[in-house]
């Protein structure tokens, strides 16, 4: 009767486990969200929010009780270049559709069909997405900003190399706080202009555009003059500015300008170029020229960055993501027992925070909100108005797929870690629909299950969906109350916590294990991950899915003819032994076959190999018998074999009709 009730009632024999396991999720998802949300252009409030998201709703509804949701550095790539593309308001309305798309795909029971994808192009995938990630991060870890694309980020690799590994110098500590805090702030600057030269170039690139690009507003609307159209920005324009004279002010008594020297000189010429540029920036907005306007905005952008770079110590952030990422190797070979549930990335993270803020090493640090929710960018409607609906639709659609697959394939790996309750394709593909949809709203970055997450709950003990949830909480809590401690990570650090994530996603041991087994897959594997990395991710997907479909093709069209002829003169018996698919491709060698068979002979057609027959070969096979049987011939085929390799409704006499004799295998 004991038993019974634990069993009615799990939740109450297993909280203790499910406490510890959610503390041990919590701390690895911590620096992971954060860190995600940087590689992909977003706040790092929205990296949080999102793996709240995912505790506290996810973990209620999900249909694998034990699997983790979040952030994911899979979707890292996506995410960044639907950011820089389109802004926050539309990209949240892309992954609001991606949640409304599988929460109907779980409705309606199409989970299992999102793992339908062959293995070599998941992993192809996930091992370009690692190369993407590694190359983009090696610069955030020496505080360089990642470049346009992943051939000029591996082109640019070994200049930041040479930054990050160059001998740093320690300054007085008045002068590494003031230059911390100046940093900061141009840095916060930074942003907030690159972010404006994101909105106002969209806008103007609607306004030159053809009127057919897709926009909703195109034609139902009359058109704006230039002016009106920059109108919402012309305050945040100016505010940039204000801010700056007030920063400027800061900085001229602070110990870094007010001791003069060769620095202070340097800095006060950068102070002056951005003031410039800034004031030009802002008076340009009133201009009827394209072209002046995103010329100036570019300038005032880039006069922000030249200053903020002025500030930067590439090398001790260089030295400090370094840290990061060699606690986390080391760590895999240092911990034992249960040491090993101290996670890697938390024990990294904690050690470079440590060490920075020690010596107040003057290098960028995450920057969160006071108000979580400040942080975030809400999604606007009225971008529908302006922007092509079909990118919307095109950027949920791969959100929808490429998230559904990680997710259902986390679900799998997990399965196979414990042995609970199975997971429920369709209620886990339904519970990350609504997440989705929630996140959508919000204005933050799109979940999928997470492996690295999933992994250590069930290492943990995690033994219900408690664990789950209880991570959202604690996520939550932390984010609202220790804000502060969250300032103190550098950028760097969580640099190298997705340095070595993206390592870790280049599967050079399966590669290699692929190409041992079955080179064709192996190909379709490589070229799945070069054209990820030359072009773009979905190119590299949809290039990976075609091969396989013509592989799979090539397979289904495969059949040898084998032909025998034995037993003596007068009796004239011919075997013909078909082994792999007969279709209409190979109809014409099946028949050539077949016309060679002498008139009147005893042939023996043996299908106990065959995997396939369509309707084509099937009726060929069906005339000729009676051709033969014509000719005095006989004919022994095992038809209710070959009936089970072809599914029809034709009724079985048609077949009993024709003048041939059938033998059973």
């Amino acid at each position: 009767m004991k038993t019974a009730s634990n069993d009615s009632n799990p939740v109450q024999s297993t909280w203790q486990q499910d406490l510890l396991a959610s503390l041990v999720v919590f701390l690895v998802a911590l620096p992971l969200c954060m860190g995600i949300a940087l590689a992909s252009g977003a706040p790092v409030a929205a990296g949080l929010v999102t793996g709240i998201v995912g505790g506290l709703l996810v973990g209620t509804f999900a249909g694998s009780p034990l699997q983790v949701s979040g952030p994911a550095a899979g979707l890292t790539v996506i995410c960044g270049e639907m950011i820089r593309q389109n802004g926050m308001n539309a990209f949240g309305l892309a992954v609001l559709f991606a949640g409304i798309l599988q929460l109907v795909a779980g409705i309606f029971r199409l989970g299992q069909w999102f793992r339908a994808v062959s293995p070599a192009v998941i992993h192809g995938m996930l091992s370009g997405i690692g190369v993407l990630i590694l190359c983009g991060q090696i610069h955030v870890l020496v505080d360089e900003r990642p470049r346009e694309n992943a051939l000029k980020n591996i082109a640019a690799i070994p200049e930041s190399l040479v930054k990050g590994i160059a001998l740093p110098t320690l300054d007085s500590a008045d002068i590494r706080t003031s230059r911390i805090d100046l940093l900061s702030r141009f840095n916060a600057l930074g942003g907030r202009q690159r972010t404006l030269r994101g909105s106002i170039d969209r806008a103007l690139l609607r306004m030159t555009a053809p009127a057919d690009e897709g926009s909703v507003a195109a034609a139902a609307q009359p058109t704006k003059s230039m002016t009106d159209t920059l109108q919402p920005w012309v305050k945040e324009q100016q505010s940039i500015s204000d801010e700056l004279k007030a920063i400027t002010r800061s900085a001229n008594e602070s110990p870094l300008i007010s001791n003069g020297g060769p620095t202070a000189e340097k800095l006060n010429e950068l102070l002056m170029a951005a003031d410039s540029h800034l004031a030009a920036a802002s008076l340009n907005m009133s201009s009827d020229n394209a072209e002046i306007i995103s010329r100036s905005q570019k300038e005032a952008a880039l006069s922000l960055d030249i200053l903020t770079a002025s500030l930067k110590s590439h090398a001790w952030a260089g030295k400090i993501g370094l840290l990061a990422v060699i606690v986390i190797f080391a760590w895999q070979f240092v911990a034992k027992g249960r040491m090993k549930l101290i996670p890697a990335p938390l024990l990294a993270i904690v050690l470079a925070t440590l060490a920075a803020q020690v010596f107040q090493i003057p290098i960028l640090y995450v920057d969160v909100p006071d108000n979580l929710l400040s942080g975030l960018t809400l999604p606007s409607f009225a971008v529908l108005a302006e922007s092509p609906i079909r990118v919307l639709l095109v950027s949920g659609m791969v959100l929808a797929i490429v998230a559904s697959a990680e997710t259902l394939l986390c679900a799998t790996a997990v399965d196979q870690m414990h042995r609970g309750p199975r997971t429920q394709y369709d209620k886990e593909l339904s519970a990350q629909g609504m997440g989705n949809i929630v996140c959508g709203c919000l204005g933050v970055l799109p979940m999928t299950g997470v492996i690295v997450r999933s992994a250590a709950n069930v290492q943990a003990g995690g033994k219900t969906r408690l664990s789950t949830i209880l991570h959202g909480v604690w996520l939550l809590l932390f984010s609202v109350a220790l804000v502060p401690v969250l300032r103190m990570i550098p950028t760097s650090a969580l640099a190298g916590i997705l340095v070595y994530t993206g390592f870790r996603l280049i599967d050079i041991k399966g590669m290699i294990q692929l190409w041992k087994e079955n080179r064709i897959e192996a190909a379709i594997f490589l070229t799945t991950m070069l054209v990820i990395v030359t072009e773009d991710l979905l190119t590299g997907v949809v290039t990976g899915i075609v091969l396989s479909a013509v592989k799979l093709l090539a397979r289904f069209s495969q059949l040898d003819v084998h032909v025998t002829n034995d037993g003596s003169i007068d009796k004239r018996r011919t075997t013909i032994k078909l082994v792999g698919a007969a279709t209409f491709i190979r109809l014409p060698k099946l028949a050539s076959r077949l016309e060679k068979v002498d008139a009147g002979a005893d042939l023996h057609i043996d299908v106990s190999e065959m995997d396939y027959i369509d309707r084509a070969c099937m009726e060929l096979l069906q005339n000729w018998s009676r051709q033969h049987a014509a000719t005095g011939g006989q004919l022994t085929i095992d038809w209710h074999s070959l009936h089970s390799k072809f599914q029809t409704n034709r009724p079985r006499q048609a077949d009993q009709a024709l003048p041939t004799r059938t033998t059973p295998n």
